[in-house]
């Protein structure tokens, strides 16, 4: 029996530990909201997250003394003038890495804290991406980063093709998340590049709670995301419309394993195997011509039929996926659809196979080449900020 005022053996351990995850993520919280919301008084941060201002003001002296919140200066507020200290997140006391690997480049990026892009690099390569190849890049990381490896939140990876429910990469090499932790001793994690794009543009955009992306090149890639969160299904395959059977025959995808896949059927190879053969053999790929420029200049002297061919194709299935997700707002993404002329005979074949998508309902993603660097730290960012 213990006496009154004292605890059982163990229990003040137990309120120790419950008082420390109380002030993490209370600390936590306090972040989110300056990430959220911008640079904000004491006060205003204590009313947004229901907390004491005596609470707030110790958790975020002690963010300050860590390095990761800053003051920035008074702020006048009412007829009285009284005063209030705004603080915000030091955008450099923290960064991330991202590593996206696509059909034939990897690209790295170091993002801050605020998304701002602090270092980046290109690396090419064809064929399968190996793991040899993966080590080279991881040395060059490291190197890059050995002076600030105390601020380093972690690595975000990007990759093309499905991952299985464990995070393996079911097209590349094999346990990538497992071999980038213990090369970089870092915390790491793992998405497709589409899930991903769309996590970001949910992230950088929270008024976004509710669309459908869907990308389009080299391959054909969607995601969704419902009431601020992405839905991945069983096979984490929900809202793709790239491997949904579309047509019978065909070679078979290399990702999903069937034949007929939208997919194998308007690929960027499949556009060029459609080309005039005359007009390949005449207009070879340029030095540091990207795939999309190839084909947006083939396009051009081909008065855009085999592009528009895939571009119908593409528009059919949309419409179809819309209908069954129950989609109002789609948001296109890749770069052939930058282009203009792409984009409207893309929204055109939407439209005209649809009686409820209207015109406003589809929009290409802002930004998008600038969001794309991005995504693979924001992976890290998303989990630092509990978001």
């Amino acid at each position: 029996m213990t006496k009154k005022g004292y605890c059982k053996e163990g229990e003040n351990v137990m309120t120790g530990m419950n008082m420390e995850n109380l002030k993490k993520n209370n600390k936590i919280a306090i972040l989110s909201y300056l990430n959220r919301n911008g640079k904000s008084s004491r006060k205003k941060i204590a009313e947004g997250l229901n907390l004491t201002t005596a609470t707030l003001t110790i958790l975020t002296n002690e963010l300050i003394e860590e390095g990761i919140v800053k003051e920035l200066g008074a702020l006048t507020e009412g007829k009285v003038g009284r005063k209030q200290i705004l603080i915000d997140i030091d955008k450099n006391s923290k960064f991330a890495i991202g590593i996206e690997i696509s059909r034939n480049n990897i690209y790295y990026n170091l993002i801050n804290l605020k998304t701002e892009i602090i270092e980046s690099k290109i690396w090419k390569y064809s064929g399968e991406f190996e793991e040899n190849q993966l080590n080279n890049i991881l040395k060059y990381i490291s190197e890059a980063n050995k002076n600030r490896k105390e601020l380093l939140l972690g690595v975000g990876i990007s990759v093309y093709g499905a991952l299985d429910k464990d995070d393996q990469w079911k097209v590349g090499v094999f346990d990538i998340k497992k071999i980038v932790e213990n090369q970089l001793k870092l915390p790491t994690y793992i998405q497709n590049n589409i899930r991903i794009l769309a996590l970001t543009e949910q992230y950088l955009n929270r008024e976004e709670k509710d669309f459908w992306l869907v990308k389009y090149g080299p391959g054909v890639g969607a995601a969704i995301i419902m009431n601020g969160e992405l839905v991945e299904g069983n096979k984490r395959l929900a809202g793709d419309i790239g491997h949904i059977p579309f047509e019978k025959g065909g070679e078979v995808c290399k990702v999903c394993g069937q034949t007929g896949c939208l997919e194998s059927r308007i690929n960027f190879n499949k556009i060029l195997e459609d080309f005039n053969e005359n007009i390949l053999l005449n207009n070879p790929i340029l030095i540091n011509e990207k795939d999309y420029e190839y084909i947006l200049r083939l396009s051009e002297i081909e008065k855009n039929k085999s592009l528009e061919k895939k571009l119908e194709k593409l528009g059919k299935a949309i419409t179809i996926g819309a209908t069954i997700l129950d989609s109002n707002k789609i948001i296109l993404a890749g770069d052939i659809l930058k282009d203009e002329k792409n984009f409207n005979i893309l929204e055109k074949y939407i439209l005209k196979n649809s009686i409820f998508l209207k015109k406003e309902n589809i929009t290409f993603m802002k930004e998008y080449v600038e969001k794309r660097k991005k995504t693979s730290g924001i992976l890290v960012l998303k989990s630092f900020y509990n978001c």
